[in-house]
């Protein structure tokens, strides 16, 4: 037994012995921990969605749930869906998570979102991106953010104190919104490689956006108008990646079939759509292509044209082409109902670049564009517009000065895209060059001497961008306008059918300006019959062109300025003008201004009425004349005026007179006939 005992120990020892040196490496370090396959297996679609409204409540969960429901072991779907509160029943209230695996969706009844879920939050997506990953590990990701993609409009927030650059909304709730940047920085900070990035929401296709999403995924799906509430078809989407097809096919064929579907929204005349698949790992060779272009163009603005093809404009420098491709990508057509969905306030990029150069004729630009649309050419998986155009690739924002003007350009500037593009700078250099661009023409001197006479205003014309407008006025325009030796101005000027006359005072200052009633304004032109007077106001530039007409052609205010007595009174009786001999005033007088007064004096045996510096006006073509007291609050009084005899007799017919002696109005009909003085 004892035998036995010492040979099972000495058994036990060596098995022991073995063991031990079957543990260790021959190099005496420790065996590696197996790592899981580095190949991602299958695919998992997160749909990180904010409903806005009872709605949108109810279509971005269905879009959800039309994937979950084609789900299988091979492609999983993770949902986090915030409601707006705005319905009645779970469909609109409260934020739910899901999960869905072999066409069911299971509600995670550990999340517990709280009272108001922070969707905005990026720390929240960086968390559902987490998440999602460790339900579904090593897999091919894509996250679809769902929700109202809300436009930044300027003058809304921009006196806030801002941390993030917020040239577009990408994710809105309530009143606060995940902005681009914002966006980005979550999916990083996530840890997980993205295949495709998907927004299920409208006007996320700015250039800025792509800067700031630059390498969060391998592709990126979205339009840079509005969205359907249809969305995309997740099912045919998920159907692809089962089919073995990759992902970048697979959001080819999305974009596809969204076109074929929304094109019926063009054919009706209702609005036009747009959608892309674009490559956004890395970005690098597009900024590059498009600084050189804008610092090409930025530095090359007084350039002179030579090319003598239209639109180009020969002998003119290229700022203005530049000016004039930019207000044509950026004025919308409104009576395309194609850019009913386009976004306002930005352009086409890429589409501006090509105008710019043909409407400058810079050869120069040939190289930088030719090179940037073979750059784009990699980067575009698929454009496709409902128009069959490709002129909205990808917008960019528009009106700087707008958006963050009263903060001195500074918000603007934090955008990714504009470090690495200088993007504002060249905008602001463009839209100082054309907006004090003149072709002035021919000025005679002395000016002081060529400039006397009548002159009529033919255009009042505001500075808009790069070019003239026609202004639009409510109150006051000048019509006519004597420029007189002394130093005098008398004026005419319209409201509205009425016209009245004032009068000021010029004088002539160095540089070719004018001192005009106090304003300074600059002589573009001064020719025999051509004038053209330019001022800056607080909110833009004006140009007035007038031409000259002889002086004798005067209007009747004009005629009429001067003291008038009464020289005999009618009254209408039967339909017949009957002399007025009894109960006429002693003393009978007015008096027309050229600064557009009136007085008037009538006395009585007992009575004297006098109103001085009253307004007047008069039509024209009717010969209709008025004069009102603001300050004493009377009525205005209306007459109709007839000039005869050399512009020396005054005819005035009207329909009411005072009578001192029953002291009251009467309605009769009256024409008074007045010599001028």
């Amino acid at each position: 037994m004892n035998n036995m005992n010492k040979y099972l120990n000495y058994l036990v020892a060596c098995l022991l012995s073995l063991a031990a040196l079957s543990s260790c490496s021959d190099d005496n370090e420790p065996a590696p921990v197996p790592e899981p396959d580095p190949t991602p297996s299958g695919y998992c679609l997160m749909f990180y969605m904010s409903g806005g409204d009872p709605e949108h409540d109810v279509t971005l969960m269905e879009s959800a749930r039309q994937a979950a429901a084609v789900s299988d072991d091979n492609v999983a779907v993770t949902v986090l869906h915030k409601n707006s509160g705005e319905g009645e029943g779970e469909a609109h209230n409260g934020t739910h998570r899901y999960t869905a695996q072999n066409g069911v969706l299971t509600e995670d009844p550990t999340f517990d979102p709280g009272e108001d879920f922070p969707i905005t939050d990026p720390k929240e997506l960086t968390d559902f991106i987490r998440w999602s990953a460790e339900q579904y590990p090593n897999r091919h990701y894509l996250l679809v953010i769902g929700g109202h993609g809300k436009v930044f409009y300027p003058f809304s927030e921009i006196y806030e104190e801002e941390t993030e650059s917020k040239t577009r909304a990408t994710l809105y709730d309530n009143r606060k919104y995940m902005t681009s940047a914002q966006l980005g920085d979550a999916i990083r900070q996530s840890g997980q490689t993205l295949d495709a990035l998907i927004f299920n929401s409208c006007q996320q296709g700015n250039i800025e956006m792509l800067a700031e999403w630059e390498g969060t995924a391998d592709y990126l799906l979205s339009t840079p108008f509005m969205l359907p509430d249809f969305g995309y078809d997740y099912a045919s989407l998920i159907g692809d990646l089962l089919q073995g097809r990759s992902v970048e096919e697979a959001l080819a064929r999305t974009a596809h079939r969204a076109i074929n579907l929304w094109q019926e929204f063009h054919n009706q005349e209702e609005c036009g759509m747009v959608t892309q698949v674009s490559r956004i790992r890395d970005l690098t060779p597009l900024w590059e292509a498009m600084r050189q272009i804008i610092d090409a163009m930025k530095n090359s603005m007084e350039d002179v044209n030579f090319t003598t093809d239209a639109p180009a404009v020969y002998g003119q420098p290229y700022g203005q082409g530049y000016g004039r491709a930019l207000y044509s990508k950026y004025v919308g057509n409104e009576d395309d109902f194609f850019e009913y969905n386009r976004p306002i306030f930005t352009l086409d990029i890429v589409g501006f670049f090509h105008a710019a150069y043909v409407q400058s004729g810079n050869m120069s630009l040939a190289p930088y564009i030719n090179r940037l649309d073979e750059i784009l050419a990699d980067i575009i998986v698929t454009h496709r517009q409902t128009n069959g155009k490709h002129d909205f690739i990808y917008l960019v924002f528009n009106a700087l000065n707008e958006y963050d003007g009263e903060l001195g350009g500074q918000l603007y500037r934090k955008c990714r895209f504009d470090k690495l593009t200088g993007w504002r700078d060249f905008y602001e250099s463009l839209k100082y060059f054309v907006y004090n661009y003149e072709e002035k023409g021919e000025i005679l001197t002395p000016i002081s001497e060529h400039i006397i006479g009548r002159w009529e205003v033919k255009d009042v014309l505001i500075k808009k961008f790069h070019e003239w407008l026609p202004a639009s006025y409510t109150n006051f325009r000048v019509k006519s306008m004597v420029f007189r030796s002394n130093g005098e101005m008398p004026l005419v000027g319209g409201f509205g059918q009425f016209a009245a006359l004032n009068k000021g005072q010029w004088s002539i200052k160095d540089g070719n300006k004018i001192d005009w009633n106090g304003e300074e304004l600059e002589i573009y032109q001064l020719s025999d019959n051509i004038l053209e007077l330019v001022g800056d106001t607080d909110e833009n530039k004006q140009k007035v062109r007038l031409s000259r007409v002889n002086d004798s052609e005067k209007t009747l205010g004009e005629r009429m300025v001067g003291k008038w007595s009464l020289s005999k009174r009618y009254e209408k009786a039967n339909g017949e003008w009957k002399e007025v001999t009894e109960n006429l005033p002693l003393e009978c007088w007015s008096e027309y201004t050229e600064s557009g007064l009136f007085s008037t004096y009538t006395r009585w045996p007992s009575e004297e009425w006098k109103n001085d510096n009253m307004r007047w006006r008069f039509h024209e073509q009717t010969g209709t004349v008025f004069y009102f007291d603001s300050e004493a609050q009377l009525e205005p009084r209306f007459f109709r005026i007839a000039l005869e005899d050399n512009d020396n007799t005054m005819i005035m017919n009207y329909s009411e007179n005072f009578n001192p002696e029953l002291e009251e109005q009467t309605t009769t009909e009256y024409k008074d006939i007045l010599i001028r003085n």
